[in-house]
């Protein structure tokens, strides 16, 4: 019989528990936590106090950016801008909707003389609150119907830039030099599923680049290296009418004496060598 009256309190107790997390008092309490961190200038915020959805948006946000060089966000949505004003402030102005997984938090931040509303959309998970979007609205009257859902921009971003991803497939393969007056370079490029990756940039193929970055933005093909350890290159690359990809470059490795700046043309599944005629098909 105790062990039964011992069970019947701990599911009571527990409930009490959840429950009073899903008071009013205590989401206003849960808010003020998380904005004394930011209060505090604390990194990895987002990874603390965001929703599991929201944060693996961000970072596949994030990982797409760094492919096409776009930004989705470029603001800090916990104090409304990218720098903070030492008058920055924060208020929880009202909290409804409450239920069993999710609430919402109307925030009105002040930064810079410059007030912003902001509605927090809450999710309890992992046994607290979560913010799980960042809806904002400008204090301007001429735009204060206008909401902006950062888990829509992330979604609308995302979808975009896997369709410039597809776009890039284009550029899987080896791409070697076309004229003389250029230097003998070849790329190879593959796409993985963190973008396009280049596995080899070399010249006369003796002299090579070994961390080549690259990014595509739907137009231009970017790629760049520069340490000590290989020198320095810096390609932006367009295809032509015929499927050339044609631009400038700049190339300089330590190994060699001279280097160049100018105009360069890649064709793909080519490679041409001064001391042979006709070109070489991979």
């Amino acid at each position: 019989m105790g062990v039964i009256m011992l069970g019947l309190w701990t599911a009571c107790d527990n409930k009490t528990k959840s429950s009073d997390k899903h008071s009013e008092t205590y989401i206003r309490q849960r808010v003020d936590t998380i904005y004394s961190y930011v209060d505090q200038c604390l990194v990895n915020i987002d990874s603390l106090f965001c929703s599991q959805r929201y944060y693996a948006l961000q970072q596949q946000a994030l990982q797409l950016s760094e492919e096409t060089g776009f930004v989705c966000l470029d603001y800090d949505h916990w104090i409304m801008g990218q720098d903070r004003s030492p008058e920055w402030t924060y208020e929880a102005k009202k909290i409804d909707n409450i239920t069993d997984s999710t609430a919402v938090v109307e925030m009105d931040i002040r930064n810079f003389g410059k007030h912003t509303t902001v509605t927090l959309e809450l999710r309890f998970e992992r046994g607290d609150w979560f913010v799980d979007d960042f809806v904002s609205s400008s204090d301007d009257v001429a735009d204060k119907q206008n909401k902006y859902s950062e888990i829509k921009v992330m979604e609308n971003f995302i979808k975009e830039q896997l369709d410039v991803r597809e776009k890039g497939k284009v550029f899987t393969g080896y791409w070697g030099w076309v004229y003389e007056d250029c230097p003998e370079l070849l790329l190879r490029l593959v796409m993985t599923d963190n973008g396009l990756e280049c596995t080899e940039c070399t010249i006369y193929r003796l002299y090579s680049f070994h961390n080549v970055k690259v990014s595509f933005d739907g137009d231009y093909l970017c790629l760049e290296d520069y340490t000590e350890e290989d020198g320095k290159i810096r390609l932006k690359l367009k295809l032509d009418d015929i499927g050339d990809l044609t631009g400038e470059a700049y190339v300089e490795h330590r190994y060699i004496r001279d280097f160049y700046e100018g105009t360069i043309t890649l064709r793909k599944d080519f490679f041409y060598y001064r001391d042979m005629p006709n070109a070489v098909s991979q």
